[in-house]
């Protein structure tokens, strides 16, 4: 009879049934990160390039029907991870990011083939760098803060998609997307940009500049050794 031998490994395992931690480790993490919540998420990552090849080839019909699987993801997406106690922070991280890939790639794409115009484009763009710049410099300065976004901040972001939306909808001759409409939209976002730009750059200067003056009264009233 010929023997097989086993390494330290797996005589462990027959002895307890359990798995080494090891493996486990290995077996639990790609099933966290490949969760069904988070592959549709990046999915809608692999919907950007797609959407952008559709409107430089002013395949306009198209484009909207990716647009339109694109913005039934970001709400798929959430309800499975909610449902199926999947939440995690790469999800909350991943979904921002895809979205704002997205709107980022609209507008640019649009903005190329006129059916948006530039300064828009150039608006909504600039706002969300100033964002991320603050944002950094505050992380750099007094270490991560979180931060909440405004009501403004979220109809500003509801109304940019709005606007993406009308813009493909009348290059692909969709009857209710008038040029009437789309003007209005353009106006709309650009008001709502501008107005939750200053919104934050206000609540920001008001929020930090309050903590030097807390914490003077704190350092004073610490005993100085002797």
């Amino acid at each position: 009879m010929k023997l097989r031998r086993r390494g330290p490994l797996s005589i462990a395992r027959r002895l307890t049934g359990a798995r080494p931690a090891g493996y486990s480790s290995f077996e639990i993490m790609p099933s966290r990160i490949l969760s069904p919540a988070n592959q549709i998420t990046i999915l809608r990552l692999v919907f950007v390039p797609v959407f952008a090849i559709l409107v430089v080839e002013r395949n306009y019909r198209w484009a909207l029907v990716i647009l339109a699987a694109a913005a039934i993801s970001d709400v798929v997406d959430g309800t499975v991870a909610r449902i199926l106690h999947q939440e995690s922070a790469l999800g909350m991280a991943l979904d921002p990011i895809a979205d704002k890939i997205l709107m980022t790639t609209a507008y640019l794409v649009l903005a190329f083939r006129e059916a948006l115009p530039w300064w828009l484009t150039i608006l909504v763009l600039s706002r969300d760098v100033a964002i991320v710049l603050i944002a950094l410099l505050i992380i750099l300065v007094v270490g991560y803060r979180p931060f909440r976004p405004s009501i403004l901040g979220k109809i500003s972001t509801v109304v940019q998609v709005i606007t993406i939306f009308v813009a493909v909808s009348f290059q692909a001759h969709v009857p209710l997307a008038t040029a009437t409409a789309l003007r209005i939209c353009t106006y709309l976002t650009a008001t709502f940009t501008l107005a939750s730009g200053v919104h934050y750059l206000v609540v920001v200067r008001q929020r930090y500049a309050r903590q030097p003056a807390e914490e003077e009264p704190a350092a004073s009233s610490t005993p100085k050794a002797e």
